[in-house]
């Protein structure tokens, strides 16, 4: 199997779990979307989807999006607060708070919540390395005002995002399990 395979075939493993679980198919958060390719999941489902990445792959969006029209994107980092902060080009995790080293390349983050969106939002998946905390303090009016399906990454071995959700009166109801390790935690309220 080719890369490209087991990254569609991860992808479609991970949404069939998510599906599972969705009530409602007005609109979708992607945060941390990448290439898109998770999003052209819930396009098949979804009314609208919202994709957040601090990296502009904008311009690949056609290679698996079949509706652009369907798609919003929204070129910036999400987190608990707005600020700047710092990676190093070509990486797709948030590294440091200043500029040093490696690490130049500027990244605009801004809370979810600012964002304002009051559309049915029935499902979020969060997937921006290690982030997902702050992704999440900055989103709890979002959150609280939806109560979505939520699916996040959680594969560094901190627990610190789902004790927020646990927190916000979400439960883990399954597990996807990437290589034999527990990486996606699906939650509802």
């Amino acid at each position: 199997m080719s890369d490209a395979q087991f990254r569609q075939s991860e992808t479609d493993k991970t949404y069939d779990l998510a599906r599972k679980h969705m009530k409602g198919f007005h609109t979708a958060l992607d945060i941390g979307c990448d290439v898109f390719q998770f999003a052209a999941k819930l396009e098949q489902d979804f009314d609208h989807v919202h994709c957040f990445d601090f990296r502009d792959k904008s311009n690949q969006m056609t290679k698996f999006i079949k509706n652009k029209n369907k798609i919003t994107f929204h070129h910036t980092g999400l987190g608990e607060k707005e600020e700047t902060k710092f990676t190093k080009p070509g990486v797709g995790r948030i590294k440091s708070d200043t500029m040093h080293g490696s690490s130049t390349l500027r990244v605009p983050v801004v809370p979810l919540d600012s964002f304002g969106l009051d559309e049915n939002i029935d499902f979020i998946k969060m997937d921006v390395e290690g982030y997902e905390p702050l992704v999440i303090k900055g989103a709890t009016k979002t959150i609280e005002h939806n109560n979505p399906v939520i699916l996040c990454e959680i594969n560094r071995g901190d627990m610190s995002a789902k004790k927020l959700l646990e927190g916000m009166g979400y439960r883990c109801v399954d597990i996807y399990y990437k290589l034999g390790q527990p990486n996606d935690y699906l939650f509802i309220r």
